[in-house]
């Protein structure tokens, strides 16, 4: 087994142009891409399933609701282990365990048919291992690049964000062709396959063990509290950045997962070819912001931050202002649509400045810890995002809704500006 100091020294010549171009980097990337590609692909098969046999859309939604709580719970028991073990090794088995599950599902259909509470299990189970994967590939990142700097890790984080927006786009069109060709058992099938091809993928991964910075003996709850104390004493700057990063996540959440398809369908009444392509386009600007941060990713230093949160307000504000005035609904369809892909932009590009800076300021030992409450504490912000949303937008009209959320971006960007200048 290669150790950490011996990845992070020995010589490669590919390195020396590209510090991205290495195998490893390139088998992380490929993994996680295949896996996410199989959860989102079994995550459409079994909602049209669900909604065939139910005939209820709330049915699954609620399914997947419920997953989140112990999704939250969970998530930081993924940074301790991250942080604990060989990523290299944590990954490989949480997906071969994704692969099981969905396999064990799969027997149970075909013995017994459909079967609404053994979908809700398979989808909370592989919601936990896939909270529990995802520090542990943002602790794996600045593992391999530390040591060339921000620049690198921003690039690096740019492909992996070009990855997530492919593998969400890729389900999205081909899921409902497949769907309606096979149905759901083979999808599970194409699942199972592809979370353990990822799991192949990534046993050829050289990453050693984390080198831990105590004898190994303390429990992860000491750990966790060690993390604790780490935001909160030695680097309180850092849990603001996570707290505003939060405070993003649930703006974002409520007005454009909420409000965008119930400005367009509710609002305006379009239908769903309309939206589906409008969702598209939204879908298309937050991979086109990845790959312009990968380009820019120089000039993406943390003093830009809150110069993404200002072009973030500033794309809300139109969306106010033609929902608020008279204008057509072809008119206000096109506004909300490019001003939504432009916040999808700007959101993309402050995570490429963000994220890299909690994760280059935690040491080796605390950075899976770290970024598994982060990815907690965001996670706890999105369903109240949307439940506040959905009350908002049932109470007071669009464009007082959206006026209100562009006032509490902009009175954000003090803080924000803050915060900037303390890393």
């Amino acid at each position: 087994m290669t150790n950490t100091s011996e990845y992070t020294t020995q010589p490669q010549s590919s390195q020396a142009a590209d510090p991205l171009r290495v195998r490893d980097f390139y088998l992380l990337v490929a993994g996680l891409g295949i896996s996410l590609f199989a959860n989102l692909m079994l995550r459409f098969a079994m909602s049209m399933w669900v909604l065939d046999e139910t005939g209820s859309a709330a049915a699954f939604a609620s399914i997947l609701t419920a997953s989140i709580l112990p999704t939250i719970l969970l998530s930081p028991l993924g940074g301790v282990v991250a942080d604990r073990r060989n990523r290299r090794t944590v990954m490989v088995a949480l997906d071969t365990l994704s692969a099981a599950t969905v396999l064990i599902c799969a027997a149970i259909f075909s013995a017994t048919g459909f079967n609404l509470a053994a979908i809700a299990v398979m989808q909370v189970v592989l919601a936990v291992l896939d909270a529990m994967e995802t520090p542990t590939v943002q602790a794996a990142l600045p593992q391999m690049f530390r040591s060339h700097g921000e620049d690198v890790m921003r690039r690096a984080m740019a492909v992996v964000n070009v990855v997530n927006q492919t593998s969400t786009l890729v389900p999205a069109v081909l899921g409902g062709v497949l769907y309606a060709a096979v149905g759901a058992m083979p999808m599970m099938g194409v699942t199972i396959v592809g979370f353990g091809t990822a799991a192949v993928v990534e046993c050829f991964i050289r990453l050693g063990a984390p080198e831990r910075g105590d004898d190994g003996r303390t429990s992860a709850l000491d750990d966790l509290v060690r993390a604790g104390r780490f935001l909160t004493r030695e680097r309180p700057h850092v849990l603001h950045l996570v707290l505003l990063c939060a405070a993003l996540n649930f703006l974002v959440t409520g007005y454009a997962e909420v409000g965008f398809p119930y400005m367009v369908r509710t609002v305006l009444g379009f239908d769903s070819t309309a939206y589906g392509l409008a969702y598209g386009l939204v879908g298309v600007s937050g991979l086109l912001g990845a790959l312009v941060g990968g380009r820019a990713a120089k000039s993406l230093s943390k003093r830009r931050f809150p110069t993404t949160i200002a072009a973030f307000s500033l794309t809300i504000l139109p969306q106010a202002l033609v929902m608020a005035l008279p204008a057509g609904d072809g008119v206000r369809l096109a506004t909300l649509t490019a001003s939504t892909c432009g916040t999808m932009v700007a959101i993309t590009l402050a995570n490429l400045i963000a994220v890299p800076a909690i994760q280059m300021s935690c040491p080796e030992d605390m950075t899976g810890k770290v970024m598994s409450l982060a990815l907690s504490t965001s996670m706890c912000a999105q369903p109240l995002g949307q439940i506040a949303y959905g009350w908002a937008y049932s109470v007071y009209p669009a464009g007082a809704v959206l006026a209100m959320t562009f006032m509490l971006a902009v009175a954000m960007l003090p803080l924000v500006a803050h915060v900037a200048r303390r890393f």
